[in-house]
């Protein structure tokens, strides 16, 4: 692993960092080959996003530093599939939770090692369904803050052979899975659950929402049944792309001929990048 702190090689932050004492800032994960980020602009544009809701906004002249420090100095690093992870803090300052009026931001950027999903994305995975509950906060929903204890601890109760584990709110709604956005189709129509109040609005799942046209798309409040009583269910994420689900807490269900053909065309827009 290589990592950037505040543009320079190093590996520390300091242990009065805000995202250290607090969680106080977001991430972006992205994935990357050589001479190539994937939905680069869409990363970036929702953790500016995230900071601005968490009031500490990038500058425009910050912005501009970041974007061309990953074309100029990363991206040369890249000589086979990675990702590169950026996380930025409130940096240090503020008295307890209060935090500074103005932020000195702490930018951490990691090259790591990818993962490789390309047997699930042929073969499919199961799903369990977690006990631990999402908290819905429409201050905090959608973005990709740095207080993530709901999604270690699901992981934890995260058994073999389930891959993933769909979590629900407190009043029973699905939201998300622990490490991606959930999709199911019933009579030909794409369903996802709405993220207004709690989740996280991934980069891939905008795009799906974008790039496809063919399927009338449901985007609402949904219970467990209805997820279970779907015709085909996938799960995604910018890193794992469209993955098939063939089974939810022990209900076997098929990869279907949408799921596949919406893999199809999002792998298209992945050589259209690469072009």
């Amino acid at each position: 692993m290589t990592w950037f702190v505040d543009y320079r090689l190093n590996s520390s932050v300091s242990v009065a960092d805000r995202a250290f004492s607090y969680g106080d800032g977001v991430f972006e994960t992205i994935r990357v080959i050589p001479q190539c980020f994937f939905q680069l602009n869409d990363h970036l544009s929702r953790m500016y996003r995230g900071l601005t809701k968490l009031g500490m906004p990038l500058s425009f002249e910050q912005k501009q530093n970041l974007t061309r420090f990953l074309h100029d100095t990363v991206l040369p690093f890249i000589d086979r599939e990675s990702v590169v992870k950026i996380i930025v803090s409130r940096g240090e300052g503020g008295r307890g939770y209060l935090p500074p009026n103005d932020s000195n931001h702490t930018i951490v950027i990691g090259i790591l090692t990818a993962p490789d999903y390309q047997t699930i994305r042929k073969s499919g995975v199961s799903l369990s369904i977690s006990p631990v509950p999402v908290n819905k906060n429409r201050f905090l929903a959608g973005i990709k803050h740095l207080n993530r204890l709901e999604n270690i601890v699901a992981k934890r109760f995260l058994l073999s052979p389930d891959f993933e584990a769909i979590m629900l709110s407190s009043d029973q709604r699905v939201i998300e899975c622990i490490q991606s956005n959930l999709f199911w189709f019933k009579s030909g129509i794409l369903y996802t659950p709405a993220l207004s109040e709690a989740g996280v609005q991934g980069t891939f799942r905008q795009a799906i929402l974008k790039e496809q046209t063919a399927y009338v798309v449901q985007i609402g409040n949904f219970g467990l049944s209805e997820v279970k009583s779907a015709d085909e269910v996938f799960i995604s994420n910018s890193l794992m792309g469209i993955v098939p689900v063939t089974a939810v807490g022990g209900l076997s269900l098929p990869i279907g001929i949408h799921t596949r053909k919406l893999q199809k065309l999002m792998q298209s827009k992945d050589v259209h990048a690469v072009l």
